[in-house]
């Protein structure tokens, strides 16, 4: 059985519907495939300014960089199929260096719900 494990230091100050559907597909994705998910960022952190959707809590990471290539890409295809693509958004940020992340959000000008 999978679970959704958080790196220490990650904070959840605000979580928007399109956050708490994020985290429920993070959660079936990790129950579905039986593997442990990571979130290594929420509301905390740097990030691309003060309209960022991590600090409205419409974006959360998940660690990738101890996880095979398969692994990686079958994590993001389970999430988005959970997620849909209508509203959401994700994929692997800055792969190949210590930054690796899978990056999930509430889709650039779009309103969940």
């Amino acid at each position: 059985m999978g679970v959704v494990r958080v790196k220490d230091g990650v904070q959840f100050a605000v979580i928007a519907p399109g956050g708490f559907r994020i985290l429920s597909a993070i959660d079936r994705t990790a129950q579905s495939l039986e593997y442990d998910l990571e979130i290594t960022s929420g509301t905390d952190g740097e990030h691309s300014g003060p309209d960022d959707p991590h600090h409205r809590g419409e974006a959360y990471d998940l660690h990738t960089k101890t996880l095979a290539y398969l692994d990686k890409q079958g994590i993001l295809r389970s999430v988005l199929a959970y997620l849909g693509l209508e509203h959401f958004y994700a994929f692997i940020e800055d792969p190949d260096t210590d930054n690796e992340h899978i990056h999930i959000q509430v889709k650039k000008g779009t309103t969940y719900p």
